[in-house]
């Protein structure tokens, strides 16, 4: 895991280089799509698609419902319903802004150990 700031981006706040599985809800499309987070904010994370997932249906200002799965040996924690809205998406990568602050973002620190290798 590592910490991003750049000085020259405008986004506010810190991201973490964090890799789990994530799944996207789409009402408007009635579409469920799957990737693997590649990193994560309060503010919203940058999704790798899995390929074959249909993005081009997708387009920026979408509200979708987010899931994310971590794992462990015996069981998994799973955090849902997370609303969001697309603010940019092509064929390999979508990147989400949450509608409201990410209230479970220390968690992604404590399982550090359970992220996707």
């Amino acid at each position: 895991m590592q910490f991003k700031l750049d000085v020259n981006d405008s986004r506010s706040g810190i991201r973490l280089d964090f890799k789990l599985p994530v799944e996207f809800y789409f009402p408007e499309h009635d579409n469920t799509i799957s990737g693997v987070m590649v990193n994560v904010s309060v503010h919203g994370m940058l999704i790798e698609l899995v390929e074959g997932q249909q993005s081009s249906i997708i387009s920026t200002q979408d509200e979708c419902v987010a899931k994310v799965v971590f794992s462990g040996h015996g069981s998994k924690l799973v955090i849902e319903d997370l609303r969001s809205r697309v603010v940019r998406v092509d064929k390999k990568q979508l990147a989400i802004q949450f509608i409201k602050p990410l209230e479970w973002f220390l968690l992604f620190n404590v399982y550090k150990g359970r992220q996707l290798r």
